[in-house]
């Protein structure tokens, strides 16, 4: 892990993905993001895997192809967040906040979702998605699921 200032990093990633993209390439490690503001953030493509991102708001930002495998983004705010296409492996989102959120064609393989707030999130194309780390998490009525997923009957009407 490298030590970076937090100015430093807010300079960073203002410069936009392409400069965030470039520092990860030459620091791939583990980055500490926690409780950084990134709402409405256009970060397409953005390389933030292993990021801690821990009680950050992200909400409405654009991750749409983002790769935040195994990043840790506990009580993190995604709500109305655009997740399209995002690879989530075995990322860390106990207690994150994504309603309402697009996940559609995400991939979620072995992403903790312990306490996960996904009610009226689309996760109709989500990829690596289980029965079981649905039980665990929180929906509604208007979450979207792939079609081979029950819904769980914990889960609000």
């Amino acid at each position: 892990m490298v030590l970076v200032s937090r100015h430093d990093l807010n300079s960073i990633l203002e410069s936009g993905v392409a400069g965030w993209n470039e520092f990860r390439t030459k620091h791939p490690g583990c980055v500490m993001l926690n409780g950084f503001s990134l709402a409405q953030a256009q970060f397409c493509g953005a390389d933030l895997r292993r990021a801690f991102l821990i009680e950050s708001d992200l909400s409405g930002i654009n991750l749409n192809a983002a790769v935040l495998e195994k990043a840790i983004l506990r009580k993190a705010n995604l709500s109305r967040s655009d997740l399209r296409h995002c690879r989530l492996d075995g990322a860390d989102l106990c207690l994150a906040d994504l309603h309402d959120a697009d996940l559609r064609a995400a991939s979620l393989a072995s992403a903790f979702l312990q306490c996960t707030d996904l009610r009226g999130a689309d996760l109709s194309t989500s990829t690596g998605l289980t029965d079981e780390q649905l039980a665990v998490s929180r929906g509604d009525a208007n979450t979207k699921l792939p079609l081979n997923l029950r819904r769980p009957a914990s889960w609000a009407a």
